[in-house]
């Protein structure tokens, strides 16, 4: 992350300005702003105005000076927090669903002619291709199944997985044990973990619900200091055992071994909590929107913005097809969420410019689909957006257009402090059979990602309020009429 002092070089080298003119000009003291240039100092508060006017900065250049001095006050913590999931949502943003180039090689030989008579594992050249043979062999089998402890952050089995999971359906049933990091203190955000569950969020959008996370907590005790083989995989005909960094591997085969560590693995399971709950249907949904909004806030990122602020109950009646067979239950479901949203005091939503643009043309909802809410006619969808920029010119609505490649088009997010964070993949989502919400309820998980969304309108990754209110102001008058 650029830190205040290398932004503050880098302005005055832009605009051509020496430490001793600037100091000259706001009266601060030179040595002053030597110092914070080196960041022995942080700059006094009080003269950030004066900086900003003779400095001549830009309304986008006011807002990152301001969040880079802000930054200096930040625990360390937090700030990494949310580089790990900003990092986590640009690369959903670029995953690619495309089918690949070519056919994957087929295997030269089976894991039998690989391993021989051994059954010890050294260097990373030996140890990924017996997993991969493993793997391969386990997902043949309609029956297959897959049972691991072994950590997220071993990179080769985790991309394998998503590897697997992007270039065609995977049927089987693959269960993770993961251990989170006990120490540190409840209200921190505990890295590891974040850590842990940015990796396999990838694996939950696109198993179609058939990879399933637990997790316990740990006291941070290796359990490598013992054991050498701390971690496991169980597939029906083995066991492959793994060091701590994952550089040396035990392959069991015997149907004894294999039965032992798969009760083993299912007693481990049942000390466990479930890391995720999955769902497709759209009651339930609503149902986990509704969780995961506070009392007082409702925090959404989306391509599409939430226009909930701006529902009445007629037009839910309206607009929600009445043939439904849960028809009535829906509708008081959706029509208590939306009296909700209209009564919260704070209502963030962060939405992309391609979602806006769609919503204009088309009129459906990227989280409804149109089987279950009918597209909104062209004066609806103008209505809609003329309130949206209006609530945000008056600050009733924090509302901002996220920058290309910040957040994946086909995801939707709702956080809150503590209650649960909510993942829903939309109608533009690839994987269309696979469309589901993934919820998390672990408390600091939780934090983590409502520090980052509710931190976004600030970071640089968003056009300001008016830039965001002009941008839905001009799409209407450009391109509303012909919606």
């Amino acid at each position: 992350m650029l830190l205040f002092s290398e932004y503050l070089r880098e302005l005055l080298e832009a605009k051509k300005m020496t430490v001793s003119a600037l100091a000259r000009l706001t009266g601060v003291e030179r040595t002053t702003l030597s110092k914070a240039l080196t960041g022995q100092r942080v700059f006094p508060y009080d003269a950030l105005d004066a900086l900003i006017y003779h400095l001549r900065l830009t309304p986008g250049e006011e807002k990152r000076f301001r969040y880079y001095y802000d930054a200096q006050f930040e625990r360390e913590g937090i700030r990494r927090s949310r580089e790990i999931i900003g990092k986590m949502f640009e690369d959903l943003a670029n995953l690619n669903f495309a089918a690949p180039a070519f056919e994957e090689t087929r295997l030269l030989m089976n894991l039998g002619q690989y391993a021989g008579e051994r059954s010890v594992f050294s260097g990373a050249t030996n140890v990924q291709p017996l997993l991969r043979m493993v793997l391969t062999d386990e997902l043949s089998r309609p029956d297959a199944r897959i049972e691991l402890t072994v950590p997220p952050a071993r990179a080769f089995l985790t991309d394998e997985l998503l590897h697997r999971y992007l270039n065609g359906p995977v049927t089987a049933e693959i269960t993770q044990i993961i251990a989170f990091d006990a120490s540190g203190m409840a209200e921190d955000i505990n890295l590891h973990n974040l850590e842990c569950f940015c990796r396999v969020l990838p694996l939950c959008l696109l198993s179609r619900r058939s990879y399933h996370p637990y997790y316990y907590y740990d006291s941070g005790i290796s359990n490598g200091y013992t054991d050498p083989f701390p971690h496991f995989l169980v597939t029906h005909s083995c066991v492959v055992c793994l060091s701590e960094d994952g550089e040396q591997a035990m392959l069991l085969r015997s149907a004894d071994q294999v039965a032992c560590y798969h009760r083993h693995f299912r007693a481990l399971l049942e000390q466990c909590y479930s890391l995720i709950q999955y769902t497709s249907d759209p009651l339930e949904i609503i149902e986990a929107y509704q969780r995961c909004t506070e009392p007082d806030g409702f925090y959404m990122a989306m391509a599409q913005p939430c226009f909930g602020r701006f529902y009445s109950d007629e037009m839910i009646a309206t607009y929600l097809r009445h043939e439904l067979p849960f028809f009535a239950q829906i509708l008081r479901s959706a029509q208590y969420r939306f009296a909700t949203l209209r009564q919260v005091s704070k209502f963030y939503t962060m939405f992309t410019e391609s979602g806006l643009r769609r919503f204009l043309q088309s009129g459906s909802l990227d989280d409804y689909p149109v089987a279950v809410v009918t597209p909104f006619p062209p004066a609806e969808r103008r209505r809609l957006m003329r309130c949206l920029a209006a609530a945000i010119r008056s600050g009733d609505v924090t509302g901002r257009c996220m920058r290309d490649g910040v957040f994946p088009e086909y995801l939707s997010m709702c956080t809150s402090n503590a209650l649960g964070v909510g993942f829903f993949t939309t109608e533009q989502f690839p994987l269309t059979e696979g469309l589901c919400s993934v919820q998390i309820k672990e408390a600091t998980l939780c934090r983590a990602f409502h520090y980052w969304l509710t931190h976004l309108p600030d970071s640089g990754k968003t056009l300001t309020a008016d830039e965001t209110a002009d941008l839905l102001e001009h799409l209407v008058s450009t391109c509303g009429e012909a919606g």
